[in-house]
């Protein structure tokens, strides 16, 4: 039986296979690369406790009414995801959402608020200060399906 030691520990015997927990199939093949766009210092901590699991988590204090400068952020991350905080400034989203979906339709968006019942646009929005699992969760599913408003939508990205 294989065994390792930790030095001033109990010796630490692996786990029988009846006692090995059932694993969720990983579908993800590399770390997803994920841009928070907020002005809210508070979420964006939390965002990097929830996100940083997925993998590189990058940071940016922008007006999503300047749109060329979210776009440009999105292409000097390399993000996969960009998380929008629409909280204060939904009007802005759909455009933005609009000009990515023609620059870089492989980029996926989350658009968290405050202000669900106020958005002012069709696109999902997840609760800003929902569960962790929630935003973790519309982050994989916005890598895997891209720019929401791509007509094709694709369920496993092959990068």
């Amino acid at each position: 039986m294989l065994r390792s030691e930790v030095p001033g520990d109990e010796p630490v015997l692996p786990m029988a296979a009846a006692q090995v927990p059932n694993l969720a199939p990983v579908t993800r093949l590399r770390a997803i690369r994920t841009l928070v766009i907020a002005r809210d210092l508070a979420f964006r901590e939390r965002a990097m406790t929830v996100l940083v699991e997925l993998g590189f988590v990058a940071f940016a204090v922008v007006s999503l009414e300047a749109a060329d400068d979210v776009l440009a952020l999105v292409d000097e991350q390399r993000a996969d995801v960009v998380v929008l905080d629409a909280t204060g400034c939904a009007p802005a989203i759909a455009r933005i959402v609009v000009q990515l979906g023609e620059i870089a339709p492989r980029v996926g968006i989350v658009v968290v608020s405050d202000e669900i019942d106020c958005v002012g646009h069709a696109l999902p929005v997840t609760p800003k200060w929902g569960w962790a699992t929630d935003l973790s969760r519309a982050v994989i599913d916005a890598y895997g399906r891209g720019n929401p408003l791509r007509e094709e939508h694709q369920n496993v990205r092959t990068d």
